[in-house]
This record gives C-alpha cells, structure tokens and sequence, in this order.
C-alpha cells in the first residue's frame, strides 16, 4: 500500500519499489523537460524552462516544485504548486505529469499527496488544475482522486483575411441608436486619470466574468501589471462610452501566432444591444489595418453569452482544457497516474 507523503525530501515504498520526491533543482531542467514534453502540444528546452521558473520564482506568491525519481535515480515525474492572483485565496495552481513509461505505479498518487501537503500547510483549502482534452484517461484519474470539472477552456481562432466586414455592418447603426461611441485610451487622451480609470473599470468587469465571480477584487497594480505583461497598447484599448459613462471596453494585444483579443468586457446593464460584438468587430478591424490576418482568444464553456458572439464572427474552437478543482485533504483514490 503507497504510504501517504507528509514531509519534504522524503524515501517512499510502494508496490513498485522504493522512490524519492524532493524539491526540485536547477541541475534537473534536463529531466524535467523531458517529462514535461510528454504532456506539452509542443516542446519546449531546458533554457526556456529555466527561464520561466526563475520569472515564476520572483513573482511574490508562494510556489513550490517537485521532482519525483524512481529506484534507479532517474527522473519520472514533476509538480509544481502555487499561489495566484488568477484563482480563490484558499486554492492554489497544481500542474502535475508524470513520463508515460513510468504510469500506474502509484506515481502521480505520491506527488498529488505531496501538493496536496504543501498547499495544506500554506492555508490553500482546494487544487485548481487544467487536463488536456484530448486526454480523457487523465480526467478519469483526476476525477478518481476527488477533483470535478469546472468547466472547459479553449482556445478560438478567427481567419483575419476570410472576414466578412459587411455581415456586421449593422453594429454601427445599433450604438449610433443607443448613443453609444466606440473610442481609444489614445483619443481619451491616456493621461493618467484615464489609465486609472481604466483600471478601476477592468477590475470592476472582470469580477463578473465566470471564471472570477466571488474572487477577490484585482487591485489597480494587478491590472497594472497585467497590462504590461499582455503589452497592451493605447491606440487597441477600445473603450465604449455612452457620454461620460463606459459601458465596455476590448484590448487587442500581439501574439506570436497572431492577434490576440486579451479582454471583452460590457457591464450587465448594458447587455443586449449588441455591444459586445460591436467592441469585438472594432478590435478586428484594427488587426486588419495593423496587417494581421489571424486572431486569437479564449473562452470558457460557462460563457455562452461571449461564445454566441464569437460563434456569430466565425471563430473556430480549437482543442482545450478541462480546468478542474479539488480538496486538498488526503484521499486514496484509483489506480494509475495521470499528467495535468
């Protein structure tokens, strides 16, 4: 019977012989990029890794990463656990993956006791992790092990060249009615007052979005901050207006592949009249004129005002993610490991 893990740095024997699980180093990039490319659309190297762990190390939430060997030393498996602004302050982030070659050996049990542990001891009551789609076995462990489905993410593609302008040119016609104007930080001037307005107002959106509700509310630092990391530009930071009042706002922002529509937000009383397609149709006709001819974004399974709208633009889903939530509270459940 696996032992249940209760301790940093620690030996254990299970049915498949004795293993170690340690914090992890960064002599174990090699390793651990190995394992990790078993799970990931595409690989990435040990440079690369070491990079984002050392920008994932400066940010000032807690975060710890495990490294699982096997009775020969070799490297099979690897956690990582972490606070974020990005989910509940009583949850924590896991990514979890264990080598395929080294599956239903009690493995990935051992490393979700040792998150699970971690995450206990910082105060974090639940885990929040994300399993490939195109990866139902693994849903099927997650789920054995007392994790249930939140909802499905995913990413959607639109063909910036195919796009039919004119199948939405009655957007125009429906804000001039309602007296709403679509506007830029640039034309509002991007003073300081109007990036910190802007801020107040993404904060304030992006609370009612499904994937945030009954989370705290970001601070203007967080947006702050995040705006920066997207890059995000004056002149595509749309902003819909009725007078004085902004009823909506979209932020385009540049990805390798493409465009990329970062945020559509509308506040609730101002639904129904098209504005977010509206804001959606502006954000594309700037990627058009920057010379994009593909956009990005994502959207969840639980947002079917937003999916209507995208689905109405032509946006094509593309594979996702199940994100999927449990206790951290120790519980034995099936056989086999998974990687997600």
């Amino acid at each position: 019977m696996l032992a249940r893990v209760t301790r940093w740095d620690m030996d254990v024997t299970s049915t498949a012989g004795t293993f170690t699980i340690r914090e992890a180093t960064d002599a174990d990039a090699d390793a651990i990029v190995a394992v990790l490319n078993t799970d990931a659309p595409q690989p990435t190297s040990a440079e690369a890794y070491l990079e984002r762990e050392r920008q994932a190390n400066r940010q000032p939430t807690w975060r710890t990463r495990w490294a699982l060997e096997d009775a020969d030393g070799q490297i099979v498996g690897t956690s990582v656990v972490n606070a974020s602004q990005w989910v509940r302050a009583d949850e924590h982030i896991l990514q979890l993956v264990v080598a395929p070659h080294a599956r239903s050996r009690g493995y990935g049990a051992a490393l979700l006791a040792a998150s699970r542990d971690a995450a206990r001891a910082q105060g974090a009551a639940r885990l929040r992790t994300n399993i490939r789609d195109a990866h139902p076995d693994v849903r099927a462990w997650a789920e054995r092990q007392g994790f249930t489905l939140l909802y499905h993410k995913f990413e959607s593609t639109l063909d910036l060249a195919a796009f039919d302008e004119r199948a939405h040119g009655d957007v125009d016609g429906a804000l001039a009615r309602a007296g709403i104007q679509l506007t830029d930080m640039v034309a509002l001037g991007g003073d300081d007052a109007n990036w910190t307005r802007l801020h107040d107002f993404f904060a304030d959106r992006l609370t009612e979005t499904p994937d945030m509700k009954g989370m705290p509310r970001w601070t203007r630092e967080q947006v702050r901050q995040a705006l920066l990391d997207e890059d995000a530009q004056p002149e595509w930071t749309v902003v819909a207006r009725r007078g004085e009042q902004w009823l909506g706002f979209s932020i385009l922002t540049r990805h390798p592949r493409g465009a990329y529509n970062f945020i559509t937000a509308v506040r609730p009383e101002a639904r129904g009249v098209g504005l977010g397609r509206a804001l959606k149709v502006e954000v594309i006709r700037r990627a058009r004129a920057a010379g994009f001819t593909s956009m990005l974004t994502h959207n969840l399974s639980v947002n079917a005002s937003m999916l209507a709208v995208n689905r109405r633009l032509g946006f094509e889903p593309r594979p996702g993610l199940w994100v999927m939530t449990g206790s951290t509270s120790w519980a034995v459940g099936g056989a086999g490991d998974g990687a997600h």
